[in-house]
């Protein structure tokens, strides 16, 4: 593929470097006077550029931590509490539990439970369970900012479970290492926590920038990030902001050039509303989205010191190639990338949207000490200053942010003027086969998808021919994009294309997670009709996509 190869010479590092310094003036904490004048300044920059720009209220719930006291015997011990945390106070003897399955496993009830690790849903949710009264995580070197919350974006009323119900905290491990061997001798500890977090819904901004391709077009090509911040942000997300930034002010030069729209999207509610404005903004403009945008390239904590692997950012198979491409031309590494989790403002699954990246650089792991890959102390997968008040400009590496640019700023630019998208959508099937076929071994006879697995064959050799099979532009593009929304709906979702998934782990080809279930031995015998009866459901979604898949191809083929 010829890829927009013009973009490497042209991407600012002076240019972005300004931006970040301008932004990292601003805590962008979600929904505050500070942050809307980040998002002033950068619709003020696009609109200097020449685009149509849009800054939208969005009613969203969002959690900013005030404050959090903690003592351990009457004794004073820093602590922080979390986004999505009850205002809530806890009086109760100290038990230890190294991790969730031991806290599963313990008797926590009545007890303030202490665990390593930062503060996550899954380790909160199992001491809920328990009855715990509370739970404090022992961070190594510095307490990060956290969101223990499993509801993605705002709730709705099926969504409040998803939230903390008893006091959350961290400390560092300096303070809790002593604790954790006190416990293990057989010392009784009374903890004393009150948390108080300012949780609500109130409006956050978004902003939308648009730029239209010379020839009439509803297609478009979105580049996304957040603009709110824990703390100035230089990095998380200040770098990404200057990249959205100046692959703009490139894409509006080179406007002549477009064969499809841009747009360039900047989120609040990132860090305060576990990823609110990009669930906003994909269930306000779901239509257009669904019907236009062929592919969402996300940039989060771009351009960090250290930040050495450039090969292990997050993207769909169809969205993969041109990656790989891409990077071993301008670095000669070769790009593996990782399946799309629950993550990095992945919003758009249910709309079935193609994505590329999110935090496309990070640390290497090193061998450490004790002989375990990891990060050296003090240090995280992005950067040391990550989700603490150090997230500053000395951080950042102007020739990493460079690195990133180029790349990123390649790929969106490749995406808007090929003639053809420059998606592989037979990696997409083939992935599909591959996990449908693990899905069958580890099902056994208990559940047959002999006949869906054939199904998804034949459409692989189907898209393959349609790949290759010579029709207009015009017809391939919208066959991509339909395509793209099946495709993406069996290998991401759960079956609804009307909402987002929780923000927890997810199974590739997650309609299909009852299979764990069924196969497991403790499964009450009463549940095995219900369970084969949801996985019949689920594959009648399967085979029904895959028939709309195949009908599609057939109709522009015939």
């Amino acid at each position: 593929m010829n890829t927009y190869k013009a973009i490497r010479n042209e991407i600012s590092s002076d240019n972005m470097m300004a931006t970040v310094h301008q932004l990292a003036k601003w805590k962008r904490h979600s929904g505050t006077a500070e942050e809307l004048e980040a998002f002033k300044y950068l619709k003020s920059v696009l609109d200097g550029f020449g685009y149509t720009t849009r800054l939208i209220p969005c009613e969203t719930y969002i959690s900013l931590p005030v404050s959090c006291t903690l003592k351990v015997n009457d004794e004073p011990v820093y602590a922080q509490t979390h986004s999505m945390v009850p205002n809530a106070h806890a009086l109760a003897p100290l038990i230890y539990c190294q991790n969730e399955t031991e806290i599963r496993n313990t008797n926590c009830a009545n007890k303030i439970v202490l665990t390593n690790g930062r503060a996550v849903y899954g380790p909160v949710k199992a001491a809920q369970d328990g009855n715990a009264a509370g739970i404090i995580f022992v961070q190594e070197a510095v307490i990060r900012e956290c969101i223990p919350s499993a509801c993605w974006g705002s709730p709705t009323t099926h969504d409040w479970g998803l939230l903390p119900k008893i006091p959350v905290a961290s400390i560092i491990d300096d303070a809790g290492n002593p604790m954790i061997e006190q416990l293990k001798s057989g010392s009784t500890l009374i903890a004393d926590i009150t948390t108080e977090v300012d949780t609500g819904w109130q409006n956050i901004p978004l902003l939308i920038g648009d730029i239209k391709a010379p020839e009439n077009c509803n297609q478009f090509v979105q580049l996304t990030g957040h603009c709110d911040s824990w703390y100035y942000g230089a990095i998380d997300n200040g770098t990404s902001n200057s990249l959205q930034v100046e692959i703009a002010r490139i894409a509006k030069e080179h406007q002549a050039e477009l064969k499809r729209n841009f747009r360039v999207v900047f989120y609040s509610g990132h860090s305060h509303g576990r990823y609110a404005g990009s669930a906003w903004y994909a269930d306000n403009f779901f239509e257009d989205l669904r019907a236009n945008c062929i592919a969402n390239i996300n940039t989060d904590s771009a351009g960090c010191r250290g930040a050495d692997d450039i090969i292990h950012s997050i993207v769909m198979p169809e969205a993969k190639p041109l990656a790989v491409q891409i990077v071993k031309e301008q670095t000669g590494e070769q790009f593996e990338g990782k399946r799309c989790g629950r993550l990095g403002d992945q919003s758009f699954w249910n709309v079935g949207l193609s994505s590329a990246f999110a935090s496309f650089s990070r640390q290497k792991k090193r061998m450490l000490p004790n002989g375990k890959m990891g990060f050296e102390r003090g240090n995280s997968e992005l950067g040391p200053g990550w989700h603490t008040p150090d997230d500053l400009e000395k951080h950042i590496d102007p020739n990493n942010l460079l690195r990133d640019a180029k790349i990123v700023g390649e790929y969106v630019m490749t995406c808007l003027t090929e003639q053809v998208i420059p998606m592989h959508l037979e990696c997409a099937v083939a992935e599909i086969t591959s996990e449908l076929e693990k899905w069958a071994a580890l099902a056994g006879d208990k559940f047959d998808l002999d006949d869906t697995i054939e199904r998804s064959k034949q459409l692989n050799g189907k898209v393959e021919l349609f790949m290759d099979t010579e029709l207009s532009d015009s017809v391939k593009n919208e066959c991509i994009l339909k395509l793209s929304r099946l495709l993406t709906a069996i290998n991401f979702t759960r079956g609804s294309i009307y909402g987002n998934e929780p923000a927890l782990p997810i199974d590739a080809i997650p309609v299909l997670s009852s299979i764990h279930k069924l196969i497991d031995q403790n499964t009450a015998e009463v549940d095995i009709p219900a369970l084969k009866l949801e996985l019949l459901r689920a594959r009648n979604f399967i085979n029904h996509n895959i028939k709309l898949a195949n009908d599609l191809l057939d109709s522009v083929m015939k």
